[in-house]
């Protein structure tokens, strides 16, 4: 059942996306974890030495009593993944990561495997919103390995704030429990509690794949996660390299309107992918023929390593830029490097 109402947005073209804050929920996308060496760490950094507390899931004692970090220096903190890391689709799992600083401080989180990872940098609750939409990439079955991961799902997860958070989720893909593209789930979140979306791709099934454009709407803020457990990029038979890929997606209300790209070293040409959040949106690239999104689509294309662009809409967007497969420029490579995701910040609302 649709919701009835409409929950409210953040609209304040004042509110901005800092990554800098004192108190944190975050959570870990389901990664390859076949490995010994499969952890999920922690790095937290400030300005001033300061104290912090990290809290997983529901429990009210910190994890290892507390921390310090130094001025202008770093901590990492490794916690098992078995505690933190969603796994599965559309269940409710007790799995939010709550960390609180004395004084202002920085947290990125790392998902490795021994051939998979990526890092995404956490977000402060201030910079939170009620509204997103998921940008993943296509999944690339590995006929071989698909029981360990290697293009298993496209995925979003989502880390309740509050208590009585009420999320209501349209997937644009058919999900791994069979919920058809455009229909709604519903969801109930209590603070610390996380829910992940995978898509279903087990069986080669029509309407399985990609979960980009997918919609969320929480009654209260929540932080919204989304990539892929393991996939290449591009998604083709011809490509290897399978890598996790793991972002902290902004709110809609912090989308802007001006975006500079800067190309990878040692890459030969990098994807990237552009997604509005209204409809009619037109989008400029310097030097390429304008196009015209509506609201929850993207348009996806390939930058070489000597073309930095600039990309202007008349509405706000969202891009993100993929580090490709070692294998699709190995003169350039030199067979090393696997793919991830980047997003862009804007320098304009």
């Amino acid at each position: 059942m649709l919701f009835t109402h409409v929950y409210g947005r953040s609209t304040d073209p004042k509110c901005h996306r800092s990554t800098e804050g004192r108190e944190f929920w975050f959570g870990f996308m389901e990664s390859r974890n076949y490995h010994t060496q499969h952890f999920v760490e922690i790095t937290v950094t400030a300005r001033e030495t300061t104290n912090f507390q990290i809290y997983t899931g529901n429990n009210q004692t910190p994890f290892n009593g507390g921390y310090t970090v130094q001025a202008n220096n770093s901590t990492r903190i490794q916690i098992p993944w078995a505690m933190v890391e969603a796994t599965g689709s559309e269940q409710v799992q007790d799995k939010g990561i709550l960390l609180v600083s004395e004084k202002p401080v920085n947290v990125y989180a790392l998902n490795r495997d021994a051939n998979s990872a990526d890092v995404a940098v956490i977000y402060p609750v201030e910079s939170l919103g009620n509204e997103y939409f998921a940008v993943c990439y296509e999944p690339h079955i590995h006929e071989n390995n698909g029981n360990y991961g290697n293009g298993r799902n496209s995925e979003f997860l989502i880390v309740a704030a509050a208590d009585s958070t009420h999320v209501l989720i349209i997937p644009s893909k058919t999900t791994d429990k069979l919920v058809n593209a455009g229909d709604t789930i519903e969801v109930m979140l209590n603070k610390g509690e996380v829910y992940q979306v995978q898509s279903m791709n087990r069986n080669n099934l029509p309407g399985q794949g990609d979960l980009t454009g997918s919609y969320v709407l929480a009654s209260k803020p929540v932080a919204f996660y989304s990539g892929s457990l393991a996939t290449t990029i591009p998604a083709t038979s011809n490509v290897s390299a399978w890598d996790h890929l793991y972002e902290q997606i902004p709110p809609v209300y912090s989308w802007g309107r001006e975006y500079y790209t800067v190309p990878l070293k040692s890459r030969e040409q990098d994807l990237y992918r552009v997604m509005a959040a209204e409809d009619s949106t037109v989008v400029y690239i310097d030097g390429l023929p304008p196009f015209m999104l509506n609201r929850g689509t993207f348009k996806e294309f390939i930058l070489h390593n000597n073309q930095p662009k600039r990309i202007y809409a008349d509405k706000p967007v969202l891009v993100v830029q993929y580090s490709q497969s070692r294998s699709v420029d190995d003169s350039y490579t030199g067979g090393n490097g696997d793919p991830f995701m980047i997003l862009l910040s804007s320098i304009s609302p």
